[in-house]
């Protein structure tokens, strides 16, 4: 019936959204049609209302336009502000509106106006904000995140807070896109008594059983943001368009793609007013998230079923699965970027023990420990060798460099570090050629035995109550006596580190 019309001739020619208001003819609006439901009473007791309030101001045409002169009402945006809706029939040539056009001239006449540009600069409306909270600005003074707001500001704010609530929950979780966005309100709980985020798992499973996924609580304040931040009755991660009357508008779920390129954008689009730092430009999705997480974790100290059971891929299980295994480990897409972060990360630990050594200290001890202390005797004699370097003794960056370049091949642990090197790395000496790696089988260190080993002060606590343990369980009259011949020897290979740490302390 429309193409029938134009073919007739029919038409105006607009230019986009702001030619709208320069088309002529009247609006067609159907009589039963109310702003949620409201009688004509009802809206003239909201206008009333509105209007009583002397902060309200009436939105005014800033220039004449084709729809009307400078200074008079546009009557669309006031719809928006007083009615939730924006119908300018609500002020249509009726007695009705009429009536209400009426009341608003009265306003007019006392000033109460805000000049806008077009009907589409309602986005643009300035806002004041006092209420803000301080951030550090880029010059590193205190001020407020923002002392004004427009309304198309706000739309981007509140979609940046929900994107960060999305990635810090993605990224430390290691839940799945699709366990993310069915997380309900009232989620957090404790799960064997640490704090846990309740939700289902989807994929590959028609049944979709509630889990639990472990977290740390800035995880969980982040969710706590995101419930407030919902306008949705259950689900936390919803669109951003608010109930219209007893109805939801909208749906439960985002786009996690977009939100996350739109965090980016807006992060580095931003960096003037905010100082954080830019986001380099790449393909992020959130799968990417939980690989990552599962890299770094799988390097950690017999990590496997840890990880394993953060991930779900198994319900039921003994030790790691193949699964989980594979999950964690680092193919050659993945390597270039980690190994080089995680390098830089080693040398920063290791600023401390560095100190320690320039005051004459043993900082290590273990088979690695002569080979340890020969890489950081080469870091101070390269720094007490160069003035530019030697004035730069108190700046951490230089010695961290140093650092990195004399251990680039550190991998940290929990029990010793491993300064890798294939050739003595007793975790391979039974695996033939074809299946040696270029990483440190950590299910199969030898910390106690390796040449590659290293154990600081950091790790003794660990090794000195390893040690009462096995001395403990080697006196247990019950114990058989081919697994008290293991318990011994194994507290043979622990006394090796403990020992020397004693020797180590009484020398000092």
């Amino acid at each position: 019936m429309v193409l029938e019309v134009v073919a007739e001739g029919r038409v105006q020619p607009i230019a986009g959204r702001d030619g709208i208001a320069a088309t002529s003819g009247p609006i067609y609006a159907p009589r039963s049609r109310r702003p949620q439901g409201r009688t004509a009473r009802e809206l003239d007791e909201v206008l009333a209302d509105w209007l009583a309030d002397t902060g309200n101001r009436v939105p005014v045409r800033a220039r004449d336009d084709a729809a009307d002169a400078a200074g008079t009402p546009v009557y669309g945006m006031l719809a928006r502000q007083v009615f939730q809706q924006g119908q300018a029939a609500l002020f249509a040539h009726s007695a009705t509106g009429l009536r209400r056009r009426a009341k608003v001239a009265e306003a007019v006449a006392a000033g109460r106006v805000t000049p806008v540009a077009s009907e589409a600069a309602h986005h643009y409306l300035t806002i004041d904000c006092p209420g803000f909270a301080l951030a550090t600005s880029p010059d590193g003074e205190p001020r407020p995140w923002r002392t004004t707001i427009t309304r198309r500001e706000l739309d981007d704010e509140l979609r940046m807070i929900r994107a960060a609530c999305y990635l810090f929950v993605v990224g430390l979780s290691l839940m799945r896109d699709s366990e993310v966005q069915e997380i309900e309100r009232g989620a957090l709980t404790t799960y064997f008594g640490s704090p846990a985020i309740a939700s289902r798992k989807i994929k590959r499973d028609p049944s979709q059983p509630e889990l639990f996924w472990w977290v740390i609580e800035p995880v969980a304040e982040a969710l706590a943001v995101a419930e407030r931040l919902s306008w949705h009755s259950s689900h936390l991660f919803a669109t951003l368009r608010p109930p219209a009357g007893k109805q939801l508008v909208g749906r439960r779920g985002i786009e996690a793609a977009e939100g996350i390129d739109f965090f980016i954008e807006r992060v580095n689009a931003d960096r003037d007013r905010t100082g954080l730092p830019e986001i380099p430009l790449a393909h992020v999705r959130p799968h990417m998230f939980r690989r990552t997480m599962s890299i770094i974790t799988a390097r950690e100290p017999d990590s496997e079923i840890a990880l394993g059971l953060q991930l779900k891929h198994a319900a039921r299980r003994a030790l790691a699965n193949r699964t989980t295994m594979d999950y964690g480990q680092m193919d050659a897409k993945w390597a270039k970027e980690f190994d080089h972060e995680l390098e830089w990360a080693a040398a920063r630990k290791l600023v401390d023990l560095l100190k320690a050594r320039r005051d004459g200290e043993a900082v290590a001890v273990g088979p690695g420990a002569v080979r340890f202390h020969a890489r950081l005797d080469n870091v101070i004699n390269t720094l007490a060798a160069d003035t530019n370097l030697r004035a730069q003794v108190a700046d951490e960056r230089a010695q961290i460099a140093l650092l990195h370049t004399e251990f680039p091949d550190l991998h940290l642990g929990t029990l010793n570090h491993c300064m890798w090197d294939a050739g003595q790395a007793e975790c391979q000496n039974g695996l033939p050629d074809d299946q040696r790696v270029k990483a440190p089988l950590i299910g199969t260190c030898k910390p106690a035995l390796c040449r590659n080993s290293t154990v600081t002060p950091a790790h003794a606590l660990i090794w000195l109550a390893e040690e009462e343990d096995l001395i403990a369980m080697s006196k247990d009259r019950r114990l058989a006596p081919p697994r008290r011949e293991a318990v011994l020897i194994e507290l043979a290979d622990v006394q090796r580190i403990t020992r020397a740490f004693k020797d180590q302390k009484d020398s000092n």
